[in-house]
C-alpha cells in the first residue's frame, strides 16, 4: 500500500508541473486530431484454471494492425483517443497429443475493436511528450482459421474455418502501456506523430458456449479440452499520424488587423485609420 501511495504521489506531482508548463499554451490542447495508426501485434492465449495448455509453449508470432483515431483533449494534460482497430488473435503452439503424435497447432482470428484510450500526458514540449494509456476495449470475430499438423497419422491435418463452434463472437478486455506524441510543423499546418506500447488482456472466454457444452462441437476437438477459460493477450506496437482539425491562418486577416500597416486618412485630422 505504501508504494501505491508513492507512486501516485509522484503521478499527480508530474501532473501538476505539467499543468503549469501548459497554462501559457492553451491552444493545442482544445484541437482536435483525426489520424491513422499501423503495427504490429504480437498475440497469445493465456489458459484460466488449465495449467497443462498454461505449460504449452506458445510460438512468438507478428500480426499486421492498423485503423483510425481522434485525439480529444480533454485537459492540458488529459486526452480521450477512441479508435476502431482491425487486428488479429490467435496462437501458435506445438505440443504432445495423448496420443503419442506431436501437434502444431495455429489460430488466426480476424478482429475489428472499438476502443476507449484515455492518455495522461506530459508536454516538456510540442516534440517530446510522453504519456501514460489506460483504456478498455471491444471487439467482433470476423473470421479466421485453425491449422493443424500432425506428425502421424497425416490423415489428422486439417485446416478449419473459425466460427461459432470454435470461438466466442465477442472480445471485451482493457489495456495500458505508454508512448511518445510529438507535435511537428508542416507547412501551414502541423502533424502530430505517436509511438506507443501496450499489454492488452482479454476479459472474456473465447472459448464459444456451443464448444464448452457440446452442442457444436469443435473439429479441432481432439487437439485440446474446453476447459476453464481461454483469454486472449497481446503486445502492440503501433505508430500513428494524426492531422489537427484547425483552420489554417488567415494571412490577409493578420495583415489587416495590424495597427502598423495602417495609414492616417488625409482628409481628417482625427486619427481615424483606414
Amino acid at each position: 500500500m505504501k508504494k501505491c501511495l508513492i507512486i501516485i504521489g509522484i503521478l499527480l506531482g508530474m501532473t501538476l508541473v505539467s499543468e503549469a508548463q501548459m497554462r501559457g499554451n492553451t491552444q493545442e490542447s482544445k484541437v482536435v486530431a483525426i489520424g491513422l495508426k499501423g503495427g504490429l501485434n504480437f498475440p497469445r492465449m493465456y489458459y484460466y484454471n488449465n495449467p497443462p495448455m498454461n505449460q504449452t509453449n506458445q510460438a512468438f508470432t507478428l500480426t499486421p494492425m492498423g485503423g483510425l483515431f481522434l485525439d480529444i483533449p480533454l485537459t492540458n494534460t488529459l486526452m480521450m483517443s477512441p479508435e476502431v482497430v482491425y487486428l488479429k488473435r490467435g496462437t501458435d503452439m506445438s505440443y504432445e497429443h495423448h496420443s503419442g503424435a506431436q501437434v502444431h497447432y495455429t489460430m488466426s482470428v480476424h478482429f475489428v475493436d472499438v476502443r476507449l484510450p484515455f492518455e495522461l500526458r506530459w508536454p516538456i514540449t510540442n516534440y517530446f511528450q510522453p504519456y501514460l494509456v489506460l483504456g478498455a476495449e471491444a471487439g467482433m470475430r470476423l473470421g479466421g482459421e485453425i491449422h493443424m499438423d500432425r506428425t502421424e497419422p497425416a490423415l489428422f491435418d486439417q485446416t478449419i474455418t473459425v466460427g461459432n463452434a470454435n470461438m466466442a463472437m465477442i472480445h471485451a478486455g482493457g489495456f495500458a502501456g505508454v508512448g511518445i506524441r510529438s507535435r511537428l510543423p508542416l507547412g501551414s499546418r502541423d502533424i502530430v506523430l505517436k509511438l506507443s506500447a501496450s499489454l492488452h488482456q482479454g476479459l472474456l472466454d473465447s472459448y464459444s458456449a456451443g464448444e464448452k457444452d457440446g452442442t457444436m462441437p469443435a473439429l479441432n476437438v481432439n487437439a485440446y479440452q474446453p476447459k476453464g477459460s481461454r483469454l486472449a493477450q497481446g503486445l502492440e506496437v503501433c505508430l500513428g499520424i494524426a492531422i489537427p482539425l484547425e483552420h489554417e491562418d488567415d494571412a490577409c486577416a493578420t495583415f489587416s488587423n495590424d495597427r502598423r500597416w495602417f495609414r492616417r486618412s488625409r482628409s481628417s485630422n482625427s486619427g481615424t485609420w483606414w
